[in-house]
């Protein structure tokens, strides 16, 4: 039983080592499923936390350039920023306080340049 208690822990590090290598951040291509830490320049990045000009980053808690970022807390030029709590130049901020240069902000406490902000 020892035996066994220890393969399983040297492969749980290679595959630690190798997600932290390879699968875990990604730059460019089409499909980057497998990114969990950071996309650049990918189409579809679903598991990523940051995403920088990707598409379909509805994981990232950071987005920048990129699209669909439903459960990001803060986007720099993105769209689809649902939650986020700080937004630049992005799109449908709705639940952002604080918004510059952005759409949807209808929770804002502060906002410069932009859109639906309450008491505007």
């Amino acid at each position: 039983m020892c035996t066994f208690n220890k393969n399983w822990l040297v492969i749980a590090i290679i595959v630690t080592c190798l997600c932290t290598e390879y699968n875990c951040q990604c730059t460019g291509g089409a499909d980057c499923t497998s990114c969990t830490e950071a996309c650049t320049g990918c189409g579809n990045c679903p598991n990523a936390h940051t995403c920088t000009n990707s598409k379909n980053c509805v994981k990232a808690y950071t987005c920048t350039g990129s699209e669909n970022c439903v459960n990001a807390l803060t986007c720099t030029g993105s769209t689809n920023c649902n939650k986020a709590m700080t937004c630049t130049n992005s799109k449908d901020c709705f639940e952002a306080t604080t918004c510059t240069g952005s759409t949807n902000c209808y929770k804002a406490t502060a906002c410069t340049n932009s859109t639906g902000c309450p008491g505007s």
